[in-house]
């Protein structure tokens, strides 16, 4: 299989965004990983002498910018924890979504975003101390203000026993913002009625 030569996967970074007035820089990128509390992750399951299904975990998480890792937690047993065990590469995808962007081309409406993209390798944290850690910092960043011990009770081990905790170390990341106000517009055809023409929050259905 051939690739356009501008975007050769052997040829350049796969982590690094194609539009260069896209990027964001890893200040921008740790910032938005801080704020945003929820994210997708995913993994891959490798069928000895078969193929490999892709699958993707919407969830919580916690950037640690000292340890340069996301923490999650899902449910003890699943697919999760099956891929994570087999050791593959994990991607991650944090975002913020704004309006989507009318226009009278087809290929121009649009969206407002700020995505980042982690690269790495997950791991289930096994040792009590580490996923009580993890667990804690995740607890309290997806919560502001809350403090594990003070307005909950702690975690005890019988709570780690009931959940699996992992560690993403990111070894890539990228980030790339693109909040226009609005889209670019067909030239020499009529514009869209008001009503149409509006943007309007995403999570909005007509």
């Amino acid at each position: 299989m051939t690739h356009p030569a501008f975007y050769d996967p052997a040829q350049r970074d796969p982590s690094l965004g194609r539009r260069p007035q896209n990027r964001r820089d890893d200040a921008w990128i740790a910032a938005l990983l801080s704020r945003v509390p929820l994210g997708r992750v995913a993994t891959v399951w490798q069928q000895e002498g078969g193929p490999a299904w892709p699958f993707i975990t919407p969830l919580a998480f916690a950037y640690r910018p000292e340890r340069h890792d996301l923490v999650y937690h899902t449910n003890l047993v699943g697919r999760l924890r099956a891929n994570t065990a087999q050791g593959h590469p994990a991607t991650f995808e944090a975002s913020e979504i704004g309006c989507l962007l009318p226009s009278t081309s087809p290929l121009e409406l649009g969206v407002q975003y700020r995505s980042v993209i982690v690269f790495g390798t997950a791991r289930l944290l096994t040792d009590p101390a580490e996923a009580r850690d993890a667990l804690t910092v995740l607890s309290e960043r997806v919560f502001p203000g809350l403090r594990i011990g003070q307005h909950t009770r702690p975690i005890l081990d019988s709570d780690l026993a009931r959940t699996a905790v992992y560690s993403l170390a990111i070894e890539r990341w990228s980030g790339k913002e693109n909040w226009a106000e609005t889209a670019a517009q067909e030239e020499g055809w009529p514009p869209l009625p008001d009503h149409l023409a509006r943007p309007r929050p995403a999570e909005v259905t007509p």
